[in-house]
């Protein structure tokens, strides 16, 4: 597939997207959307795991992970403590 034509057909799609947000849609739907167009987000939506917010443990006000539900998929929960051991052993070098 050639370059130009992936551009070109990622560029429909985000102008698409972004008139959708400003209609009122989701705009982190409306970017998966756009990103991954062929898969099925509501299927994935239904199969997530979620677990509790690590982020909000520490009696946060306004998590920016979860958004104060307290929950966050298992997977979302596995990058975070990975960024936490990555920034704590940045911290102690």
């Amino acid at each position: 597939m050639p370059h130009g034509l992936y551009d070109r057909a990622l560029m429909k799609r985000g102008e698409a997207a972004r008139r959708l947000i400003t209609e009122g849609e989701d705009p982190f739907r409306m970017l998966l959307t756009v990103v991954w167009p062929e898969h099925d987000w509501a299927g994935s939506a239904m199969l997530a795991r979620l677990t509790s917010c690590p982020k909000c443990s520490d009696g946060t006000l306004a998590c920016p992970e979860c958004g104060n539900t307290g929950l966050v998929t298992t997977e979302r929960r596995q990058l975070l403590t990975i960024e936490r051991l990555a920034a704590y052993a940045y911290d102690a070098a």
